[in-house]
């Protein structure tokens, strides 16, 4: 089942030059997700109060060209068929004047919230959303992760952790950390907003009034931002290129 949605323009969702921004596209995605929910009657909300939640473990993004504020916008997105029983890939496009220049894979698993750990997921899954064999990105397993040595970082900035942060999950919501992300960046890579992909990977989850810090390194040609707890445990890794 593929599931289309205009995408209704918010000035506030471009920068000066007309690029949307990164964070308004994954918001975008993540609202064409929730109408494919609805479409297949899966309450996110109510699968919370039963104890179980679809948590975001990975966004991968490739940019051919950023969506522009005078163009006609619409968002795409479907689930692939199941392969490994504990997470679903999900795909997303944005189709700008009727050409795909954003492309994506959001990667989630159903976690028991009692227990912290992931669930199985079941052949009803494919009777409801009604998987597609067709890719937004061809991965058949996700690339490794940068490792970065403590004497690469170049910068690091604290975070504070706002109370509109948190979500309907108890922790922080998984758009935020691209901001954490920006605050770290060198000026003129944030200025020039030249990216053509990032990727964005959690490893453990963010409560409130948690110290963060998130680091930046430049490393094999990406943008490296790491966020650590106070004591140093590793939350979330985003990479720019």
């Amino acid at each position: 089942m593929f599931i289309e949605t205009p995408y209704q323009r918010r000035y506030e969702d471009f920068r000066k030059d007309g690029k949307m921004r990164l964070g308004a596209i994954l918001k975008a995605f993540e609202v064409a997700g929730s109408r494919h929910c609805d479409t297949v009657g899966d309450n996110i909300l109510v699968d919370t109060k039963e104890g179980k939640a679809w948590i975001m473990t990975d966004w991968f993004v490739e940019i051919d060209s950023f969506p522009k504020v005078n163009q006609e916008i619409k968002i795409r997105t479907w689930v692939e068929p199941i392969t490994q029983i504990l997470f679903s890939n999900r795909h997303f496009e944005v189709i700008a004047d009727e050409k795909v220049c954003v492309r994506c894979i959001g990667r989630y698993v159903i976690v028991d919230l009692a227990t912290g750990r992931p669930q199985k997921i079941g052949p009803e899954f494919a009777d409801q959303y009604k998987p597609e064999e067709e890719y937004a990105i061809q991965m058949q397993k996700p690339p490794r992760l940068i490792s970065v040595a403590p004497e690469a970082f170049t910068n690091e900035v604290a975070l504070t952790v706002r109370r509109s942060d948190i979500d309907y999950n108890d922790h922080v919501h998984n758009l935020t950390y691209l901001d954490y992300a920006f605050e770290a960046l060198p000026h003129e890579v944030y200025k020039a907003y030249d990216f053509k992909g990032f990727r964005i990977s959690y490893k453990m989850a963010v409560k409130p009034h948690e110290e963060l810090v998130c680091k930046y390194a430049f490393v094999e040609d990406k943008h490296v931002c790491c966020i650590f707890d106070k004591d140093g445990g590793l939350k979330t890794q985003v990479e720019f290129y």
